[in-house]
């Protein structure tokens, strides 16, 4: 990969000892994505310690458990590997730090999402809009309340296999988010422990309301904004995602650092757009080819869909539109979306809600 020395780190890294403690390790790190890389007395990599796998994915850990018990061995970038290799494996893992090797399995470095972020910056990717992106976490906000219990978030963030949920108050408005990794201290405190029969410490940390850890500043953009502006946030605040908010400050959805990566992994062959229109007048088609260029954009990063017809009837007179898209996957049957309706510009809008929804 021609680009690898410009997403290659060297130096910096967060490295742990296997006999380390995993409450020592994971205070060395900032984010539930974020991974500490483990080395023997020998400089030998052993794997890494990540939030992720041992406190959300897995409840058999405890402050006191040694590094060695709770190694996850994640996967391992080779310098061959595509720019498209390495954004899948990083999502596919959940860990925003991969381990980098040569040809010799020679330990090299690590390579991160926020490096090949910043790589994107000058990509033709990051001139789309957000309501471009094919995914986005659109109409999937997880929520909880400012003053429900903790014991509520912790049940969503295994539920969801999630790292974050936004807070919103009793009228559904944007109020903070509220981060697993930030509760990482109170669920491993020596004394948080559950006592069968009693009501420890523990019982009472799941009783506090969510709006005693709720980080009331959040960053948030609209579907206008472009994918670079989304990046310089991420980048310059050090955050994981940025929230979409209507104009009463309600969440619309989560742009993830994992939506902006996945929109490097294109199929580099082009995929089929069949057109086929009928009445289609004169002031309507430039709203309907930057529906087109919408679809065709979706297409080529949605990796299961192989190609897509749009199919658009018009009666003479404007008065009732009709609009067909066929989506068909390498593998299972079409997908059929079909819409009518009098409002020209609507109906492509539902349309293309439906499509990006999935």
């Amino acid at each position: 990969m021609k680009q690898i020395d410009q997403i290659l780190k060297k130096t910096g890294i967060i490295k742990v000892s296997p006999d380390d403690t995993l409450s020592s390790a994971l205070g060395k790190l900032a984010s539930s994505h974020d991974a500490a890389f483990v080395f023997d007395a020998s400089d030998k990599f052993l794997g890494v310690i990540n939030p992720y796998y041992t406190l959300i994915k897995s409840s058999a850990f405890d402050a006191s458990t040694k590094v060695a018990h709770a190694l996850f061995h994640p996967p391992h970038i080779d310098t061959k590997d595509s720019l498209v290799r390495i954004v899948q494996l990083l999502n596919e893992s959940k860990i925003h730090y991969l381990p980098v090797f040569d040809d010799e399995k020679k330990f090299l470095g690590i390579t991160s999402a926020r490096r090949i972020l910043a790589f994107m910056q000058n990509l033709d990717v990051a001139k789309l809009k957000i309501g471009q992106m094919p995914h986005t976490q659109k109409g999937k906000v997880i929520t909880v309340k400012l003053d429900d219990p903790i014991s509520k978030a912790q049940q969503l963030f295994k539920e969801y296999k999630t790292s974050k949920i936004v807070v919103v108050d009793k009228n559904d408005r944007l109020k903070g988010i509220l981060s697993h990794y930030d509760l990482i201290p109170f669920i491993m405190a020596p004394g948080n422990k559950s006592r069968r029969g009693g009501r420890g410490e523990q019982t009472q940390f799941k009783n506090t309301p969510v709006k005693n850890y709720v980080k009331t500043t959040v960053l948030t953009l609209n579907e206008q904004n472009t994918v670079a502006e989304v990046i310089e946030q991420v980048l310059s605040k050090l955050i994981g995602s940025i929230i979409l908010v209507d104009h009463e400050s309600r969440p619309m959805g989560i742009v993830t650092t994992r939506d902006i990566l996945d929109l490097l992994r294109i199929d580099k062959k082009k995929k089929n757009v069949l057109i086929t229109t009928k009445n289609l007048s004169k002031h309507h088609v430039v709203t309907f080819n930057d529906f087109e260029k919408y679809i065709t954009e979706y297409i080529q990063r949605t990796e299961p869909i192989a190609s897509a017809s749009i199919i658009y009837e018009g009666e003479k007179n404007d008065r009732l539109f009709k609009l067909t898209v066929h989506l068909t996957p390498y593998k299972g049957k079409p997908i059929v979306i079909s819409r009518e309706g009098k409002d020209f510009s609507k109906l492509l809008q539902d349309v293309k809600e439906v499509v990006r929804r999935g």
